[in-house]
């Protein structure tokens, strides 16, 4: 995102977050503003709590208070609201709300005063707590997958109600995903110290895990206890237990290699009482104890498939009936085309009519169908007249679209046709005749 500021950063920002993760409030002072595309106002603090996002974690969230009155007069207000939290050279930009600020801020932004203007900040606590759970969780799963599975983590998302991550492996079994999982909440369960540190390049310490190479003079690295070691500049809680449990959800293939869903502390309880809750629907209308709900699906199933095949037959043979008493009323027609339009026919039932009664009657059958959606079949046994020719003839006249060869065409549309079945017949009557 380009921000067009009158002066070169000269100031990196203090990354409180790093040294402080547990903190939910601080004071710093504004060193810069920027007018941004549209209404949108940046500031530069000297020092924050907030987290740009980047490496897979979205930014926190939360308020700046400006605490001189300048500033106030300036903004039109006190409390901002930080909407996006970004990096920009060595500076974190953040981003707030600017309903207002167009006709408070003068056309050419002032520069904050020598010394900038004093501000306390506020982070959205519980998000934050959150994003810090998830990403710790994701470090401690990640090494367990090395561990026992030699799989490499090679992608990582934080979405807003799950988290992923990319595994090296072709496929991953029940049982070893049940192993990881029991890893790394034994991980968790031992309460294990999560620290960061920074380190000069090419003094990392030994047995770093990294999904790539990182061009950097000083490399910030997290470490897990003697667990884990990970170069990563996200949040993280301050020991493992807060991350609270650990739960993977789903196991797909993805890029040629696995995707693994999984939600940490208070997002994998949540998901826990929504599917507890959903099971508790399915044994109370199944009137089965939850243990039993799949063994109950199965066997509702087996049931539902046996009536669908039972209803199939019915309706098969209640065709075959209504067949054969529109070929007994046809004996002794001398057209030398049939036509049948019926009011509620699928796709496949009316080709199958049309089939029928045209090996019967040995002459050209067009049959038609108002619903579910418009369709119709010609059959030309002959190829004469073209059955392509009658259908787009019928297109032209009641829609649809279709093609086929001189002896067998189809025609479809989106929706049913309104009107009346003695009209449509009377129609293509007309076409066969003209032809």
């Amino acid at each position: 995102m380009e921000i067009r500021l009158r002066e070169v950063f000269r100031l990196k920002t203090e990354r409180l977050y790093w040294s402080d993760p547990m903190g939910r409030e601080f004071e710093a002072r504004i060193v810069e503003i920027a007018r941004l595309q549209g209404s949108r106002i940046g500031l530069i603090l000297d020092r924050t709590l907030f987290h740009p996002e980047g490496g897979g974690q979205p930014a926190d969230r939360g308020f700046l208070t400006l605490l001189s009155e300048e500033a106030v007069a300036l903004f039109g207000r006190s409390d901002l609201g930080v909407q996006e939290v970004y990096e920009e050279g060595e500076r974190i930009v953040h981003i707030i709300s600017a309903e207002r600020f167009p006709d408070c801020l003068p056309p050419d932004v002032p520069q904050a005063p020598e010394g900038g203007w004093p501000v306390k900040g506020a982070i959205d606590w519980e998000y934050r707590f959150d994003l810090m759970q998830q990403h710790t969780g994701q470090h401690i799963l990640s090494r367990a997958f090395e561990e026992l599975a030699s799989a490499r983590t090679v992608g990582f998302h934080l979405g807003k109600d799950y988290v992923s991550i990319d595994l090296s492996i072709g496929s991953l079994s029940d049982g070893q995903r049940d192993k990881v999982e029991e890893r790394a909440n034994q991980v968790v369960f031992q309460d294990l110290p999560v620290t960061g540190r920074e380190y000069p390049k090419g003094r990392l310490p030994e047995g770093v895990r990294s999904r790539f190479q990182i061009d950097a003079e000083s490399i910030r690295i997290v470490s897990v206890g003697d667990y884990d070691l990970c170069p990563c500049g996200g949040t993280h809680v301050t020991s493992t237990g807060q991350v609270g449990l650990i739960k993977i959800n789903q196991v797909d293939r993805a890029h040629g290699g696995v995707r693994v869903i999984f939600r940490c502390g208070r997002r994998a309880l949540t998901d826990y009482r929504e599917k507890e809750r959903l099971l508790g629907q399915a044994s109370s209308a199944l009137s089965v104890p939850p243990g039993d709900v799949p063994r109950a699906v199965e066997q509702a199933l087996a049931r539902l498939r046996d009536a669908e095949k039972e209803l199939q037959d019915v309706r098969e043979a209640l065709l075959d009936s209504e067949i054969e008493t529109r070929l007994r009323a046809l004996s002794g027609s001398g057209e030398p085309f049939t036509v049948q339009v019926f009011e509620t026919l699928e796709g496949d039932r009316l080709k199958y009519a049309a089939r029928k009664m045209s090996e019967s009657l040995g002459k050209i059958t067009v049959c038609a169908a108002l619903a579910p959606k418009f369709s119709a079949v010609v059959i030309s046994p002959a190829g004469a007249p073209d059955a392509r020719e009658v259908l787009s003839r019928i297109s032209a006249r009641w829609g649809g679209r279709g093609g086929g060869t001189p002896s067998f065409a189809q025609l479809g549309a989106k929706e049913p046709l309104v009107a009346a079945s003695q009209a449509v017949k009377s129609s293509i009557e007309e076409i066969l005749r003209s032809l």
